[in-house]
């Protein structure tokens, strides 16, 4: 059974919407994202306990992952994080039976994956910066890791500044 989208505003605070709202650098990230990996998707979700709410895409293949959507998090490639939180990279979904399984690898198309976990200045766990692709990917930049790393740590840094003391 594919996971349900549900309304993600009971999920993210109205402070949480309106800093990934002011903060254009996000799209600007996302885009040079796409640049980067030569994928077509890039993507900030947010965990909670059970659910990976999408907060900003860049997506011009249009893969139907919109802000908003909530998917189970345990169903997603990014929940991989939770577990173990190194940059990810699949450059053939396909042909990884621990990750081919998951229904939203089947539901968008996913052949590609580049991923790395978004920290908080104060240690948490907030959510991921992803990259994906219905096609395979070659990741043979051996900054790649490192520089997707670096992102994610700065939507952390620009995420946190703009959160209210009482979010914090």
């Amino acid at each position: 059974m594919l996971p349900s989208f549900t309304a993600a505003h009971s999920l993210l605070s109205a402070d949480e919407r309106a800093a990934i709202a002011e903060i254009e650098a996000t799209t600007s990230i996302l885009q040079l994202v796409t640049r980067l990996t030569g994928m077509r998707f890039a993507g900030i979700a947010k965990f909670t306990d059970l659910e990976w709410v999408v907060c900003s895409v860049h997506d011009p293949m249009e893969m139907g992952i919109n802000v908003d959507d909530v998917l189970n998090l345990e169903t997603t490639l990014c929940s991989e994080f939770c577990i173990n939180p190194q940059t990810l990279f699949i450059p053939q979904v396909s042909a990884n039976g621990r990750f081919a399984s998951r229904p939203v690898v089947k539901q968008f198309a996913i052949e590609s994956y580049a991923g790395a976990p978004i920290f908080l200045p104060d240690g948490r766990l907030f959510g991921a910066l992803c990259a994906l692709d219905s096609q395979a990917m070659l990741f043979d930049d051996p900054n790649l890791p490192e520089t997707l790393s670096l992102f994610a740590r700065l939507i952390g840094c620009i995420f946190f500044a703009n959160l209210t003391q009482n979010d914090r």
